[in-house]
């Protein structure tokens, strides 16, 4: 150790490592995973003290710093000059935490600071770390760095480790593990990923916290900084040749896997809802079925939470073959492709798409022309390409053989938006009171008949069913089209009013839009188209 910290300390304010806010969230976030006595190894002027209340002593190698704790510390908290990687006595008193913040990077050799350890440790002490993430508290003191990865292995044998998510995790790991219990090893998170710099950190850390284990499979045409950030991260690499199969990739990477349970989350993804985990975890299904939310606000379930030894089928909108599911309501991943993917990937990705999903449904249809998952994904494309004639024709042979209520009337929905796209108003309201014999009383339905008759200028028939579609859905939905919005539905029931000459009535539509509006522009756009119609009002009385 070459670094003097006599020197160090002797030329810093005592409240060195409290000076930004982003030291005091690191104290805190330590203290708050601290229990009854408590140890901090590498201590400094013991900034801690000031964080937690209980039973502390501090040790550190430099006496300035000692020295210094003591002077300005809770007379109640107890310091030591200690070279913690000097074999250490046996303690009468041994700790319920021990603490080593900022500590292990400093030294390239901490076998013996493990071995002391022991000596200090009780069988079910917990063992609270921080460390600089890489490279990103460059520091003349630091001789090596840390990942994620470098420090499950190391304290896996010890007992339960655990990373978490705290305010400076972009550059600092905080981990816990306490000594004499098993890891769980009950969830393991995997990801085929490709170009996906920009997304892939906030993906893994929304998973960090419930993973056991984490597989990144690397798709060897990736050309940015993917590889390096994973690194830092993952337990597991692995590197593949795209071979024109989602399933083939998926289940490369989840082989050999040791967890019991399994999440998949693409890098342009992240986990929004995860409460409940350990509860559903403990379900006898096979698959857990979380909701998946598009930037355009539909809304789907898949079983990203899956078990250990199934495989995924299908080239392309590719599945488990998985024999039962349960629906998990609180377990919620937001699709994030326009916020987290270069223009580049996003070009590359959507090509991709444009290349598989025609060829290869088409192909399954060739083999059998009643495979209703290639006519429900082809449908869906043609639809997205606008080419609503196609998409029609394959929602009706889909229909023909489908007897899934929930797909039915997803299908039907978007059958009735073709038919609107297409100024085929009337077959539109047809389609759409189909999907409704499908699944009664569902508010987008509702809300749809209402577009249907605004577009054919038939305001005060619209008015009933934009009313109806503030109801909310009683049953279970694998598919929401379309993200709830009352200040969108008052808005409409504004416009309608305004058509129909109702004045106050429509000043006062505009106003709950206002009301119920998620942002400051909503908020401004309808205060204004309600503040116009009180002006029309005005004009009225005056004349």
């Amino acid at each position: 150790m070459n670094f003097n910290y006599d020197e160090f300390y002797n030329h810093v304010p005592v409240n060195q490592h409290d000076l930004s806010q982003h030291m005091q969230a690191r104290h805190a976030s330590i203290a708050n995973l601290c229990r009854g006595r408590v140890l901090d190894l590498g201590c400094g002027t013991g900034n801690l003290a000031d964080y937690y209340f209980g039973p502390y002593t501090g040790y550190d190698i430099s006496k300035i710093a000692i020295e210094k704790a003591k002077q300005v510390r809770r007379k109640d908290a107890e310091f030591a000059q200690v070279d913690i990687l000097k074999h250490a006595k046996n303690l009468a008193q041994r700790y319920d935490t021990i603490v080593m913040a900022e500590v292990l990077e400093h030294f390239d050799n901490d076998s013996n600071l493990f071995s002391n350890i022991t000596s200090w440790a009780k069988s079910n002490t917990r063992l609270i770390f921080t460390c600089p993430l890489g490279d990103r508290v460059p520091d003349p003191s630091h001789v090596r760095e840390i990942t994620y990865p470098m420090l499950r292995k190391k304290l896996k044998s010890w007992g339960h480790v655990k990373f978490y998510n705290w305010s400076g995790d972009k550059f600092q790991i905080l981990c816990t593990c306490d000594m004499g219990q098993k890891n769980q090893n009950s969830l393991g998170l995997v990801m085929i990923v490709k170009d996906e710099e920009l997304g892939l950190e906030h993906a893994i850390k929304s998973a960090l916290e419930i993973s056991d284990h984490i597989t990144i499979a690397i798709d060897n045409a990736t050309k940015d900084k993917t590889a390096e950030i994973a690194k830092l991260y993952a337990d597991e690499i692995k590197y593949f040749d795209w071979q024109d199969d989602f399933s083939q990739a998926r289940n490369f990477a989840h082989k050999d896997l040791k967890t019991k349970w399994l999440l998949f989350l693409d890098g342009h993804e992240y986990i929004f809802k995860k409460d409940n985990l350990e509860k559903m975890l403990k379900s006898a299904a096979d698959g857990l079925l979380c909701s998946i939310e598009l930037e355009n606000g539909f809304v789907f379930q898949n079983p990203r939470l899956y078990k250990n030894g199934f495989q995924f089928e299908g080239k392309v909108h590719e599945k488990q073959n998985l024999k039962n599911t349960l629906y998990f309501p609180d377990f919620i991943i937001k699709h994030n492709r326009l916020g987290a993917q270069s223009k580049d990937a996003i070009i590359a990705r959507n090509a991709q798409r444009d290349d598989m999903v025609p060829r290869l449904m088409q192909k399954e249809l060739e083999q059998n022309p009643k495979n209703i998952r290639a006519l429900f994904h082809l449908g869906l494309y043609w639809q997205s390409k606008g080419q609503f004639k196609k998409a029609i024709k394959t929602y009706n042979k889909y229909l023909r053989y489908s007897k899934n209520k929930q797909e039915r009337w997803f299908i039907r929905f978007h059958k009735a938006l073709c038919l609107m796209s297409q100024n085929k108003n009337f077959r539109a309201f047809w389609a759409i009171n189909l999907a409704d014999d499908e699944m009664p009383k569902r508010w987008e339905t509702q809300k749809l008949k209402g577009l249907i008759f605004t577009y054919k200028k038939q305001f005060a028939k619209a008015l009933p069913f934009f009313v109806d579609s503030f109801s909310n859905n009683t049953e279970e939905t694998l598919y929401r089209p379309w993200a709830k919005s009352d200040a969108g539905t008052w808005n409409l029931i504004g416009e309608c009013l305004f058509q129909l000459k109702n004045y106050e009535k429509a000043s006062i539509a505009f106003d709950r839009a206002c009301e119920t509006a998620k942002n400051e522009k909503q908020k401004d756009f309808f205060k204004k188209r309600g503040d116009l119609m009180k002006q029309i009002l005005v004009g009225q009385t005056a004349k």
